[in-house]
Formats: C-alpha cells, sequence, structure tokens
C-alpha cells in the first residue's frame, strides 16, 4: 500500500484506525514524521500503533517511509533526500530490498516536487534507485501529477506497468478528482487487485487528504 498521511499523521485516531483495518504487509508512507531529533521516535511510533516494523525513511528521505509486517524480511535498505531549492519541501527516497517467503521483493517509495520540471529530474533519480534491486519491484508515492504526466511516462519507459485507472482517484480524499498516488510494478509477478483499500470512504476522508492505494501481489509471476 502507498499512503500519504498528510503532516505527519496528524489526524490520528482516524488514521490509525484505516491502516490497522487495511493491515498491508509493505506500506510505503509519503509525509512521515520529520521532527529535527524526533521524527526516527516519531516513525517508529506509527510503526507500533499500526503493528509494523520500521524498515527505512523519515526525515532523512524527504519524509517517505518503509514499514512492514508478518513474513516480510529486509535484506537491505537505504535511504537519501534530493536536492532542492532553498525553502522548498523535502523530497527523498525510501528503497528497501525485501524477501517474501524466500521470493525478493524491491520497493522504493517516493513524494515527487509540485513543480513539473523538477518532477522530470526527480523520476530520473528515483528510477535510477530502482536499478540496483533484485526481484519484481514496486514503485510507489504521491507523484503530484497524473498518469499523462512526464513523471509517469518515465516510469513506463524504464518497464513499469501501471495496473491503476480511473476508477480509483486519489486526491482530495473527500471528493477524489485526480489520480495522482502511484503504485507501479515491474517485473514476474501479478498483480490480483489495484486501488480502493476496502475501508469506507468517510474514514478514507477523515484521515489523510489523499486516498491510499492497495495492491495484492502475487509474487510467483503470471500464471
Amino acid at each position: 500500500m502507498t499512503y500519504n498521511i498528510l503532516l505527519g499523521g496528524h489526524r490520528g485516531v482516524p488514521l490509525h484506525d484505516l491502516v490497522r483495518t487495511v493491515a498491508p504487509d509493505v506500506l510505503l508512507v509519503n509525509e512521515s514524521p520529520k521532527r529535527p531529533l524526533l521524527w526516527r521516535r516519531d516513525s517508529e511510533r506509527l510503526a507500533r500503533l499500526w503493528g509494523m516494523r520500521y524498515v527505512t525513511g523519515g526525515r532523512t528521505a524527504g519524509s517517505n517511509l518503509i514499514l512492514v509486517r508478518g513474513p516480510v524480511e529486509v535484506r537491505w535498505s537505504s535511504a537519501r533526500r534530493l536536492r532542492q531549492p532553498r525553502f522548498e519541501p523535502r523530497r527523498g527516497i525510501a528503497v528497501a530490498q525485501l524477501r517474501v517467503r524466500g521470493t525478493l521483493l524491491g520497493v522504493v517509495g517516493c513524494h515527487l516536487s509540485l513543480v513539473p520540471e523538477r518532477r522530470r529530474r526527480e523520476m530520473t533519480e528515483v528510477l535510477a534507485a530502482t536499478d540496483g534491486l533484485r526481484g519484481p519491484v514496486v514503485l510507489a508515492g504521491d507523484l503530484n501529477e497524473t498518469e499523462t504526466g512526464a513523471a509517469w511516462r518515465a516510469a513506463r519507459d524504464h518497464g513499469f506497468a501501471d495496473p491503476g485507472s480511473d476508477a480509483w482517484p486519489t486526491f482530495p480524499s473527500d471528493q477524489p478528482q485526480r489520480r495522482i498516488d502511484a503504485l507501479l510494478v515491474r517485473g514476474a509477478l501479478t498483480v490480483l487487485t489495484h486501488g480502493d483499500p476496502g475501508v469506507p470512504l468517510e474514514l478514507q476522508a477523515a484521515a489523510s487528504d489523499h486516498r491510499g492505494v492497495l495492491a495484492e501481489i502475487d509474487l510467483r509471476g503470471p500464471r
């Protein structure tokens, strides 16, 4: 699941109820806690509240965060910020090489700029980060543009497929009109479902200004 939780998750109870109800095995978070000196503690607190484990990210990844639960093992992880003009919001990349019941899976989380020219440059760096991963790869996050944008096209040109559709717009959560949150895939896997996390729309509107995107993935590949 990929989810922009809005300013570190400040809406509190509705957000916690939503994530615990959905219970994703892998969660890629945008706008995770980023308070200086306290971001790691706050990120780990969210993980505990949601019954998950902290992997990487937070302030060091431009407020992108990766959490896992259950049988998901972490082989390695990394986080880095993307250079931004002064006084602009933090941007970055969170990367993890995972293994699920013996099968490798790479995941990359990102949150791109509001400025089109910067989005294109940032996506180039995000895609470069996917190249060191083994097995199928999931690239997810708030791209701040719809699927006709340059960042989406660059991902498709890099081998990523978009299993989603406009049937699940993600922003704004109370009256969604645009699909700007992506969960893209590459490699030998099968996407069984994609989009609606399956919780009441009222809860999604209360939890964040974005709707989450949930994908059920079979790592055994096409059959």
